[in-house]
């Protein structure tokens, strides 16, 4: 598959490798001890509910005992909390397991280059590198230009690609419309297509790169590409 402009010619995208055992690792280990927290704190109510009714029925007056339905209401809300703990370990244990399942999957995509959904890309303004940029057409566009916009907004380089339907990718060599090398940051893109009525043509954009670390935020597997990251499920193939 090849994209179709001016000083754009089809290649795979560069990364560097690195390793993110430590940083899964880690990311794993604070998701495990925000849970510990939330349990230890209803465990410090249901400990402080068991002292109070304990002391409660030691001091009670013989002569005029508990209510009891005052005591039967109390022995609920005792079960209830009882019944909340429980629930809550379990909860906490299958979101540990499913997590750790999770990072166990994305740890095959260390080291090789994936593509994912997504726009973003990044350069070091040396104009020597490169960035894969790809995309998909619902249908057969009549036209199609790709626009790279800066962290502004702004677009800074326009180009005309292919419009058949399906999958392409190129490799974007960093420069402006002028061949000046574009300043380092994050780049986006976007593909506007249309037929030969002028109706829009949908288009998905796609982020390429090879996958250096991986962390865990809240629950969500990310996959670290270059300065980017990605969720984990946002992966639509591995390229090599």
């Amino acid at each position: 598959m090849s994209i179709i402009g001016n000083n754009f010619a089809s290649s795979g995208a560069s990364s560097s490798n690195s390793s993110s055992s430590a940083n899964s690792a880690s990311s794993a280990s604070s998701s495990s001890s925000n849970s510990s927290a939330v349990s230890a704190s209803v465990q410090s109510e249901y400990n402080t509910f068991l002292k109070i009714l304990t002391t409660e029925l030691q001091n009670q007056d013989p002569t005029s005992p508990l209510d009891t339905n005052q005591f039967t209401s109390q022995l609920v809300q005792f079960s209830s909390l009882e019944q909340n703990l429980q629930t809550n370990s379990l909860l906490q244990q299958l979101v540990t397991s499913q997590t750790q399942g999770q990072v166990g999957s994305a740890l095959g995509y260390l080291g090789h280059t994936v593509q994912a959904t997504g726009n973003s890309f990044t350069l070091d303004g040396t104009g020597k590198d490169s960035a894969t940029l790809a995309y998909s057409l619902a249908g057969k566009a009549d036209s199609a230009v790709l626009n790279i916009m800066d962290s502004s907004g702004n677009t800074v380089r326009q180009i005309s690609v292919n419009t058949d339907a399906g999958a392409h990718s190129g490799s974007f060599d960093g420069t402006d419309s002028s061949g000046n090398p574009l300043p380092a940051g994050t780049y986006t893109f976007q593909v506007q297509a249309t037929d030969s009525k002028g109706t829009a043509i949908a288009a998905t954009t796609y982020e390429t790169g090879q996958v250096t670390g991986i962390d865990t935020t809240n629950g969500i597997v990310n996959l670290h590409i270059g300065s980017l990251t990605v969720p984990a499920s946002s992966v639509v193939q591995v390229v090599s």
